[in-house]
């Protein structure tokens, strides 16, 4: 998975529902969504 850096002023919630956080240093590209739009996975897990 490639790594993404979160933008300071950009707010995300992790994909993951056991975890949810809305803060970390490193965000990953998840699996492609139905909507088209790609899941943001956080370093936490």
């Amino acid at each position: 998975m490639e790594e993404m850096a979160a933008p300071s002023s950009f707010s995300k919630i992790c994909f993951n529902p056991k975890c949810g956080a809305s803060s970390s240093e490193r965000w990953w590209k998840g699996r492609r969504l139905r909507s088209d739009d790609v899941a943001e996975l956080c370093g936490h897990y």
